[in-house]
């Protein structure tokens, strides 16, 4: 559960640990002297460095900051954890339709149902983190599927996903059917992130998309009429002048339903682990 109150940022009756939390979401690194002294200059509030230091250790032992060096910053994971369970309560209280269906044929195999390419990123990031967190032995995570679609609508939220993976020491294994110019990008941004990507030929008609993750094989194939729109935004990416975001914004808002099939069968799984591993 979230313990800390988000705060407005002008009010100087918060706690220190509230007044810490405000200045860190601005994003900037501080260490506890920079602290103490933005809590003199923006607040006027007079704190001893040792009470700072207590409201910072605080909130590292509630993971809601992380400390690297002698610096803090808010958590990543946090940041991510809580962005999830918020979207929860806005679509629980203000009676928002959720937009993932749910049905279970047997004990191995659920599928699902979103109405959008945005709603299934969300999902896959949701049954990727929640796999994360609990798995202590086999540490692979691996995807094949024409383009990495994913990081135009939703590249902070794969950044997060990303760093989470990596402090877990999850292996991720990336294979790019194809070789636009965005294709080239996103391997790009993959290997910055110190993670397998790689690219190759693979003359496939349908936009089918392969996970495997632990006991884990998720599927999901793009519907014609998106993929065509899709193929439309990566060719013309060749030049700057010629991609219209509003355009390409609501493609991925666009609401067509998209079933996600998720079979938890480790020998299948570890099939397609072995399968695509081995390409690289």
């Amino acid at each position: 559960m979230i313990e800390i109150a988000l705060p407005e940022l002008e009010n100087k009756e918060n706690n220190v640990k509230d007044l810490v939390f405000s200045i860190l979401a601005e994003g900037t690194p501080q260490t506890i002297t920079q602290l103490q002294r933005e809590l003199r200059r923006r607040y006027q509030k007079s704190v001893s460095f040792q009470a700072v230091m207590k409201a910072a250790i605080a909130l590292v032992e509630k993971k809601v900051l992380q400390k690297e060096a002698m610096q803090y910053s808010l958590a990543r994971e946090w940041i991510f954890e809580s962005r999830n369970f918020l979207d929860r309560l806005y679509r629980i209280h203000f009676n928002v339709q959720e937009p993932i269906k749910k049905v279970e044929l047997g004990k191995q195999i659920i599928v699902y149902t979103v109405s959008n390419l945005l709603e299934l990123d969300r999902l896959w990031n949701d049954l990727l983190t929640n796999w994360a967190k609990n798995e202590k032995e086999d540490k692979r995570n691996v995807w094949k599927g024409k383009h990495c679609w994913w990081l135009i609508p939703r590249l902070q939220e794969e950044d997060l996903l990303h760093d989470f993976l990596i402090k877990q020491k999850i292996e991720t294994y990336n294979l790019i059917t194809s070789k636009t110019i965005l294709d080239k990008i996103a391997l790009k941004y993959y290997l910055k992130k110190g993670e397998n990507v790689k690219m190759i030929t693979d003359k496939i008609d349908k936009d089918l998309h392969i996970s495997s993750f632990g006991e884990f094989l998720v599927k999901f194939e793009i519907p014609e009429q998106i993929s065509i729109q899709l193929e439309k935004v990566y060719a013309k990416a060749k030049h700057a002048e010629n991609i219209d975001l509003k355009q390409v914004l609501d493609i991925f808002k666009e609401t067509q339903q998209i079933e996600v099939t998720v079979l938890q069968d480790k020998m299948l799984a570890d099939k397609i682990k072995e399968e695509i591993i081995r390409e690289f």
